[in-house]
């Protein structure tokens, strides 16, 4: 044995012996493929590209030129397998990136057992641009039409603008931001309705990437009912003190819009519901009277729904206007024909009250005295005559009935003729048969119907029956 040990030979066996041993020993690894393991390899195509590390409060990636790449890997065959193919991960590293163009490589991220043999590209060109960020006006759009008679009103979104960050050569292409909201059938207002917003361009292309802040507002849009505007008109309470007329009265607003059902508005010509109350007025001047509007009865709602009436008054005057002509209405006429017999002038004078100014620019043209003979039969009758003043001027004597004698005839009955005066056909002197008759007067045509409206005069005072004045 020791003669063995002692061998030179023997002892270099032994020692590559121990030697191999050792080494497998050590390199011995069920996982690490041994030199007579067999790889397989696989091509894997368009696997994204995933950009990471850059700040994007301040900088975009406006530009990439590819954004897949091909790779090739290595591995055993059940690693390859049982590999999915969003464990491989080709990563692009922006943290260093500047602003502008640049060239940076990728890095690949493989299942646990596979080898990266190639990619293709390795690296890819980008360009960083910074974020500029502008403000814009919000535009609503609406799309329909509301419930019908019913009608759009404004718009008003919350907030009124909004911020849009791009990069700057797409931010000068930014035209407008707008969002919007269906009214298709809608019968009352919307409040508060959310509504996203997009970018858009010139042509209208939504621009993609637009960063919005907020990216959404809240928007009412007001929907009406069918309304109608009509003008108004002033009636008055109370009385002015002793002395004061009226010289003008001017209120702020002369229509009113009315809204309500279709059959409500198509009825109504005027809004008449407006109470100025002359007795807060107590010396001559220039006031102005708040007057507080409601809708009338069957109608939802009256704009304004408040006005001012700017009245001034001064000391009243009095002027006598002469021969106004009395006119004759008759809207049956029916074949009868009517003539004014008295006054034999046919016309009448009138004492009127009223502002200075008004009463000197007054004309006889500018009144009417009215006979109507609707419903009379013919013959001689008593009419009281209508008085239409203009606006804020009133008899000086109210009390006193005007009147005039009106004789009515048959047209429709033959005229008769009769004899000489003298004698009649058996020489009698006339007047001595009963049946004698004096001849009939020349019949004029009836002047044309006159309009007349009513109103309560501004002293507060009350027509008589049959006058009318303006105010």
């Amino acid at each position: 044995m020791n003669k063995w040990i002692n061998n030179n030979t023997f002892a270099k066996v032994l020692a590559l012996a121990v030697s191999v041993l050792l080494w497998s020993m050590v390199h011995w690894n069920n996982d690490t493929p041994t030199p007579t393991a067999k790889f397989d390899t696989r091509i894997i195509e368009n696997v994204k590209v995933q950009p990471f590390g850059l700040d994007e409060k301040k900088y975009i990636l406006s530009a990439m030129d590819t954004d897949r790449v091909r790779i090739e890997i290595k591995g055993k065959k059940m690693d390859l397998i049982s590999a999915f193919s969003d464990e491989y991960k080709i990563r692009l590293d922006l943290s260093k990136a500047k602003v502008g163009t640049s060239t940076l490589p990728l890095s690949v991220d493989l299942p646990k057992g596979l080898e990266l043999v190639n990619i293709q590209p390795s690296t890819v060109t980008v360009n960083i641009e910074e974020r500029n960020t502008a403000t814009f006006p919000v535009t609503i759009v609406t799309k329909g039409t509301p419930a019908e008679g019913y009608t759009l009103g404004q718009i008003t979104p919350q907030p009124a603008t909004v911020k849009v960050t791009l990069p700057e050569s797409e931010l000068r292409e930014v035209a407008k931001v707008q969002g919007s909201v269906s009214i298709d059938g809608e019968d009352g207002t919307l409040k508060e309705k959310r509504v996203k917003l997009a970018a858009y361009d010139k042509q209208g292309q939504e621009i993609q990437g637009a960063v919005l802040e907020p990216s959404s507002v809240t928007v009412d849009i007001v929907i009406s009912p069918p309304y109608k505007e009509v003008p108004i008109e002033l009636q008055y309470i109370g009385k002015l003190p002793e002395g004061l007329v009226i010289s003008k009265a001017l209120p702020s607003a002369t229509k009113v819009k009315l809204y309500g059902p279709q059959d409500e508005l198509a009825g109504i010509k005027s809004y008449s519901e407006i109470n100025v109350d002359l007795s807060k007025i107590t010396a001559a001047g220039t006031v102005v009277l708040p007057v507080d509007l409601t809708p009338p009865p069957g109608f939802e709602k009256i704009e304004p729904s408040s006005l001012q009436v700017e009245i001034t008054t001064v000391s009243n005057s009095q002027r006598v206007i002469d021969d106004i002509p009395i006119m004759i209405k008759n809207d049956n006429a029916g074949g009868l024909s009517a003539d004014i017999v008295n006054p034999a002038s046919k016309t009448m004078s009138l004492a009127l009250n009223g502002a200075p100014g008004l009463l000197d620019s007054l004309t006889k043209n500018d009144i009417q005295l009215i006979a109507s003979i609707d419903g009379l039969s013919p013959g001689t009758h008593e009419v009281t005559l209508q008085v239409i003043l203009p606006r804020y001027v009133s008899r000086a004597d109210p009390g006193t009935p005007l009147t005039a004698t009106v004789e009515i005839k048959d047209k429709s009955k033959p005229a008769v003729t009769h004899p000489d005066p003298g004698t009649d056909d058996k020489g009698k002197e006339p007047g001595n048969d009963a049946g004698t008759q004096t001849n009939e007067k020349t019949e004029e045509p009836l002047p044309p119907d006159s309009s007349s409206s009513t109103d309560n005069p501004p002293d507060g005072s009350t027509n008589e029956t049959g006058e009318t004045e303006n105010n």
